[in-house]
C-alpha cells in the first residue's frame, strides 16, 4: 500500500513538474509584435526609422518561424525583441517628427523676428514728423 501512495505521489510530482515546464504558446507574443511593428508603421517608422522598423519586421517573421518549427520558447524570445524593437522604432519616428516641428517652428519664428527687425529698421529711418 505505501509502494502505490509513494508510486503515485511521485507520478504525480512527475506529471505537475512536467505541466510547469511547458511554455506557453507564443501567439500571444507573436500578435503582440505584429501590432507593436504596426503601431509603428501607422506612426510613420517606415520613413523616420527605417532601420529599427526593418529589424524589428525580420525579428517577427523569425518568430513566426521558430513557432512554426515547433520552437516556442524561441519564438516567444524573438517575438519579444520584435515588439521591443517595434516600439523603439515608435518611438524614434515621434521623436523625429517632433524634432522636425521644433525647426519648423523655429523657422518661422526667426522669419517673424527679421521682419520685426525690417519693420523697425524702416521705421526708424523715417523722420518725425511735428504736429500741426
Amino acid at each position: 500500500m505505501k509502494t502505490l501512495i509513494l508510486s503515485t505521489l511521485l507520478a504525480s510530482s512527475a506529471l505537475a513538474v512536467t505541466g510547469c515546464a511547458n511554455t506557453h504558446s507564443p501567439s500571444p507574443s507573436i500578435a503582440a509584435g505584429a501590432a507593436s511593428v504596426e503601431a509603428a508603421r501607422s506612426a510613420g517608422a517606415p520613413e523616420l526609422a527605417a532601420v529599427e522598423i526593418n529589424e524589428a519586421r525580420i525579428k517577427l517573421d523569425r518568430a513566426r518561424a521558430l513557432a512554426a518549427a515547433g520552437d516556442e520558447r524561441g519564438a516567444i524570445r524573438v517575438a519579444e525583441e520584435a515588439d521591443v524593437d517595434a516600439q523603439l522604432a515608435r518611438a524614434k519616428a515621434g521623436s523625429e517628427r517632433s524634432r522636425r516641428a521644433v525647426t519648423e517652428l523655429e523657422a518661422g519664428l526667426q522669419t517673424l523676428r527679421d521682419e520685426l527687425n525690417r519693420a523697425a529698421v524702416k521705421q526708424a529711418q523715417q523722420p518725425v514728423r511735428a504736429p500741426q
